[in-house]
């Protein structure tokens, strides 16, 4: 019998280690005789932010019409969906939920909603939390089912995970699939290794999860899994540990465990939300075809890592970054970035505009309104 959910076993609580926030929990989220009972609408939790909620996430549940009337839920405008990794919470300081979160809506005009799921990936509670992935898969599938039966667009949900959090993102995509539901696009950010090594039982992340999967590799080997299983998978810097710059950062912060356990591995979501403020800060230097694309293809002459990836990229991509912010080789100030206007159009819905950042060039112009067209 699982513990009760009331145990003072099942509370999370929150720890600093090397300055980062660590939750922690004396027992484990599952169906062991030693696990507390997982309770889905306690555990998963979907915090909506916009523009007009910023700092104050309005919580939305399943199937719960009323709540998702009154919030800030627009069905004018995209959708970034995000999923943390171990031992995060979507609303800890400095962690990489409320960073994309913040870059995001300096971007424009998105719905972006943060998957709360701690409870459930709590320290030191690794295994129990790869077992539970297709539990908060699905339940985190029903909610976007929900959402499209609800009339909004399926293609403009871009579903966002960061190490296990890749991992659900691509248990989702398989489970709405079973639904119907083709999600446009799925990014992974350095999607998690222990437990997912060579031929694992546990199903992974694949490239038929979405109409387009990118994938962003930085810790492969350690924290992250290196294997190529995207549309477009990324290696800046070969992809592997040490990313430029980390042993400089951790010791100058006094955080010599992070040099070989974290800070590679944070890289793959710095470097994406990097690029939602400047799509084009990561342009790629070289291309091979993957195992299960036979060219490498950007149709405009030049592709880049992370936000503005063109989705018919096919292959594996290399390139080298900066190793202190900004970290892409093409980032400009954003004070030098003029406002791009985007049309989102979205059925039974009138048009409305955002105000989006693009880069000076023509060329980038140009990039931009291909990569970000939502019409």
């Amino acid at each position: 019998m699982v513990l009760p959910t009331t145990s003072t076993l099942c509370n999370v609580f929150t720890f600093l280690l090397a300055g980062s926030p660590i939750f922690y929990s004396a027992a484990p989220r599952g169906s062991c005789s030693s696990c507390c009972a997982i309770r889905e609408r306690e555990d998963i939790k979907f915090l909506l932010y916009t523009r007009k909620n910023r700092n104050a996430a309005q919580q939305l549940q399943l199937s719960d019409d009323v709540r998702l009337a009154r919030s800030n839920f627009n069905f004018n405008y995209p959708l970034a969906i995000y999923l943390h990794g171990f031992s995060e919470s979507a609303s800890g300081e400095k962690q990489s939920s409320q960073e994309l979160k913040d870059a995001f809506l300096r971007r424009g005009n998105y719905n972006v909603i943060l998957v709360d799921w701690s409870a459930m990936v709590a320290v030191p509670w690794y295994s129990s939390a790869v077992e539970n992935l297709p539990i908060a898969a699905r339940y985190l599938a029903r909610f976007l089912r929900y959402l499209v039966s609800s009339g909004y667009a399926v293609k403009h949900i871009h579903l966002i995970g960061f190490s296990l959090g890749a991992e659900v993102a691509g248990f989702a995509g398989k489970q709405l699939q079973e639904w119907g539901i083709k999600l446009s696009r799925i990014t992974a950010l350095d999607p998690a290794l222990p437990l997912f090594e060579g031929n694992s039982s546990n199903r992974r992340l694949s490239s038929s999860d979405a109409r387009f999967v990118d994938v962003i590799h930085t810790d492969g080997g350690i924290l992250g899994n290196p294997t190529a299983m995207g549309h477009a998978d990324f290696y800046p810097n070969g992809g592997r540990p040490l990313q430029p710059g980390c042993a400089k950062q951790e010791i100058a912060n006094n955080r010599w465990l992070n040099i070989i356990i974290g800070c590679s591995h944070q890289r793959a979501w710095e470097y994406f939300v990097e690029s939602i403020r400047q799509p084009l800060a990561f342009p790629v230097e070289r291309c091979e075809p993957s195992q299960h694309f036979g060219s490498c293809r950007d149709g405009n002459g030049r592709a880049y890592m992370g936000y503005g990836a063109d989705p018919r990229l096919r292959g594996n991509f290399y390139l080298e970054t900066n190793d202190a912010k900004p970290f892409g080789r093409l980032s400009q100030p954003s004070s030098s970035m003029p406002q791009l206007p985007i049309t989102y159009k979205m059925p039974n819905a009138s048009r409305e505009s955002a105000q989006l950042q693009q880069q000076p060039q023509q060329q980038q112009q140009q990039q931009l309104s291909i990569n970000m067209r939502f019409v």
